[in-house]
């Protein structure tokens, strides 16, 4: 991963590798659910780069919604909700490889589910981890595949992707925009025709359906 991206500088990278947590920076993120053609549209003809890619995620989703939380390649990122304004929502992020930088209650997740195994040299099933969580755990995990386009916009993103959660085969079809230029951001909304629909967060419309 290039850290130039991320915004760091060597101080911090140092910091970064000391608590086994990657840093990025806090964006504000407007997201919608549904196909949105005209929509979809509109960024490809605006867009000043394009990327699509299949991933792969578990979502680990706990009563606190401020908390969005998924594995990916064994590699915990946590975001959380710090902001909201203008209908946007301002997520910080960071990439956990260790529970010792770990936000409550996802350290004790972290360990629950050994997911530094890895790192250890040892043989890893995520989803067999899964499965021996308990109840008490507090923790609902849903596992996804991903088909995205990403657009870049200038200085602003944009996203589509048909999300498919494993257990049952449902289609989740989502559009989100985000950015550090909040007025950028709310011109954009507004080009794409999407003022007035309601902002959800992944892991919110996830356990919507599975709930």
């Amino acid at each position: 991963m290039d850290d130039r991206r991320l915004g760091v500088d060597d101080d911090n990278m140092a910091k970064q590798r000391d608590t086994g947590v990657e840093q990025g920076r806090t964006r504000y993120e407007y997201r919608v659910w549904g196909k949105h053609r005209a929509a979809r549209k509109l960024l490809e003809d605006l867009a000043d780069d394009v990327e699509q890619e299949r991933v792969a995620d578990c979502y680990l989703i706990v009563d606190d919604a401020t908390f969005n939380a998924k594995v990916r390649d064994n590699i915990l990122k946590v975001k959380e909700l710090v902001d909201e304004n203008k209908g946007f929502e301002q997520w910080a992020s960071g990439r956990h490889r260790s529970s010792d930088s770990v936000p409550s209650p996802f350290d004790d997740l972290f360990d629950r589910l050994d997911l530094d195994r890895p790192q250890r040299g040892k043989k890893y099933n995520l989803e067999r981890a899964v499965r021996a969580l308990r109840p008490r755990d507090g923790v609902t995990a849903v596992f996804v595949t991903k088909k995205r386009t990403r657009f870049r916009l200038g200085e602003l993103r944009a996203e589509v992707a048909d999300i498919t959660l494993t257990k049952s085969g449902q289609v989740l079809r989502t559009l989100s925009i985000d950015g550090e230029d909040l007025d950028a951001l709310t011109a954009l909304r507004q080009r794409l025709g999407l003022t007035d629909e309601p902002n959800i967060s992944v892991h919110q419309a996830i356990f919507d359906e599975v709930s």
